[in-house]
């Protein structure tokens, strides 16, 4: 697995390095945002930052490695509401004589739209390369109205590395994506991905989970 992700960083940086030969790289936007975050991280202060409805941000049980997922999500909240000090009333704890914010519903419905995708990396049995290599394999499959394949077809059409594919169908096999099944006779075995929409269920329950933590904040208590 880790060979994997170290595949996919590589990936991504050797395509950032062809769009920068290209010029498709608009270099002076890239150092006009780092100089901006730099002026924001200036002027921010330490401050804590109290979320009253962090009781109802429970996300559900399909989201892989719950309870680290769960502090993750509150972190980042707690992050957005951190990034906006200065438009949020400075309170005062009156026991403590701490100065605090408090997080809005709008910072969680802010976070909900960018964590998305953060969420469906953590919740997924699967490596991020091969998460991509199975979605590249599914479009594939749509558009030459197939549901089978052999490793030999992948290969040429995909441009696989046989090593490479060989890791990808031994995690496939393994976490239940993809079943061997026989060809016809005399030909080499065939696979077939088991269940095509899974990952879109998958992005659906989460899209659920976060609604429902909406929801549950404006229940009456």
């Amino acid at each position: 697995m880790y060979i994997d992700e170290s595949e996919a960083q590589d990936a991504r940086i050797m395509q950032y390095q062809r769009l920068l030969s290209a010029g498709k790289i608009n270099e002076d936007e890239e150092l006009k945002a780092k100089d901006f975050l730099q002026a924001v991280q200036m002027v921010l202060k330490p401050i804590k930052v109290v979320n009253p409805y962090a009781m109802h941000l429970s996300l559900t049980k399909s989201v892989f490695k719950p309870r680290r997922t769960n502090a993750h999500y509150l972190q980042f909240i707690a992050a957005i509401t951190f990034y906006k000090q200065y438009q949020r009333e400075h309170k005062t704890d009156e026991i403590t004589g701490e100065i605090y914010i408090e997080t809005t519903i709008e910072d969680i419905k802010e976070a909900n739209e960018l964590i998305i995708e953060v969420l469906l990396r953590k919740s997924d049995t699967l490596s991020g390369a091969c998460r991509n290599h199975l979605e590249r394999l599914k479009q594939y499959l749509a558009s030459v109205n197939q549901t089978t394949f052999t490793n030999t077809e992948i290969r040429r059409n995909l441009r696989v590395k046989q090593t490479t594919l060989q890791r990808y169908n031994a995690q496939l096999l393994m976490e239940g994506y993809i079943r061997k099944t026989k060809g016809k006779k005399g030909q080499t075995y065939h696979f077939e991905i088991v269940d095509v929409n899974e990952y879109r269920d998958l992005r659906k329950r989460i899209d659920d989970s976060l609604a429902t933590c909406l929801a549950q904040i404006h229940l009456p208590a």
